[in-house]
């Protein structure tokens, strides 16, 4: 990220600002706007709020819009501009001058990776969560993947619908139900190569983390189950559009009862481990952050080896989650190697080792040099 125009975005100042190629250190007391400062970027990557699921919320108080432009190298090293902005009604992005037609065809322009507090949510909440956060990163990785997940959630809410009209025959369902199996084949297939891949990194860092504990990552799926599949390797896509339709159609009286579908990828879940335990159920609150900021930087590196391109990181407060002593080499290979936007709300000692980053001061959503 080279630059950043903001206008009317949260409470940050409308200005255009210059960033170093390193990235650099936010230093701010609370509500003072370096949270939004990140949220401004990493929009920019998912055109979406990380912390609201409403745009309206991110428009300047009495203000009637807001916009982001940013200037970025795309990953052939070839600048490019990416704006996006809403009305209060329309979203509209456009990337190097051409608008977008669909929000698909610019997500992921700009990698950045961020590592918030919110994300212990990941392994303390439901399924849905986590599974939430592998379709994003797999779609920031794969047009193919962000297609094909919106062609699934189509036909799964086209059958629960038919499921729930009891006058829709089974003529009516099966063209759904094909669909389903031949996207959610898929979604299991891609999930489970990711999975495989981010596991042994993220376990690798946790090990560091967290002073030689065992922690892992494991895919859980139940059409895989039924598969047989224990890797990616072996994965038969035909196979499991075999499985998961021939199980719609065995479920099918049951789930018209219920008015939902109840197997298919919408049902998976990503299994945090430590010691060979749930962490959700055994781990303590210290260790779900680690585990959380563990996956994040196992995931800067899967994008990295996948794409080709190091993504930009948003680090926010995160020296409040980790023990230093234990970490600082771990965190200063990624500084030195990605582009690096750190917050926090005063200097700390570690900023000295951090020396090549450039620290500013944010106030009342202003940035400007300490």
């Amino acid at each position: 990220m080279r630059e950043l125009k903001t206008e009317q975005f949260r409470n940050l100042a409308d200005k255009k600002l210059v960033f170093d190629e390193r990235g650099q250190i936010i230093i701010g007391d609370n509500g003072q706007g370096k949270t939004n400062l990140l949220e401004a970027i990493y929009y920019l990557t998912i055109f979406r709020s990380f912390r609201s699921s409403s745009d309206l919320e991110c428009i300047r108080f009495q203000g009637k819009h807001f916009s982001l432009n940013g200037k970025l190298l795309n990953d052939e090293g070839v600048e490019e501009t990416i704006s996006a902005g809403y009305d209060g009604r329309r979203k509209k992005v456009v990337v190097s001058g051409k608008e977008a037609r669909n929000l698909s065809e610019a997500f992921g322009v700009l990698k950045s990776v961020l590592v918030s507090p919110e994300d212990i949510l990941i392994v303390q909440e439901g399924p849905a969560t986590r599974r939430k956060y592998l379709d994003i990163v797999l779609s920031l990785i794969s047009p193919l993947y962000l297609q094909r997940l919106k062609r699934y959630r189509k036909a799964l809410a086209a059958r629960n619908f038919l499921l729930r009209d009891q006058s829709a025959g089974e003529n009516v369902i099966r063209p759904w139900e094909r669909q389903m199996a031949e996207y959610g084949a898929f979604l299991t297939g891609e999930r489970l190569f990711f999975v495989e891949r981010l596991a042994p990194v993220y376990g690798n860092i946790f090990y560091k983390l967290s002073s030689g504990e065992k922690g892992e990552l494991i895919y859980r799926s139940a059409i895989l189950e039924e598969c047989g599949t224990i890797s990616s390797e072996k994965f038969d896509v035909q196979q499991a559009q075999g499985i998961f339709a021939g199980k719609m159609g065995k479920t099918r009286v049951f789930e018209r009862s219920r008015g939902m579908t109840m197997c298919g990828p919408q049902t998976d879940d990503l299994s945090f481990m430590m010691e060979g335990r749930p962490l959700k159920n055994y781990g303590s609150q210290g260790q779900q952050r680690t585990a959380v900021i563990c996956l994040r930087l196992a995931e800067a590196h899967i994008l990295e080896k996948l794409n080709g391109i190091r993504p930009v990181l948003l680090l926010d407060d995160i020296f409040a989650e980790l023990d230093l002593r234990r970490c600082f080499n771990l965190l200063e290979e990624l500084v030195e190697t990605h582009q690096s936007f750190l917050t926090a709300p005063r200097k700390e000692a570690i900023f000295e080792r951090l020396g090549h980053l450039p620290v500013r001061k944010i106030r009342q959503g202003d940035l400007y040099d300490s």
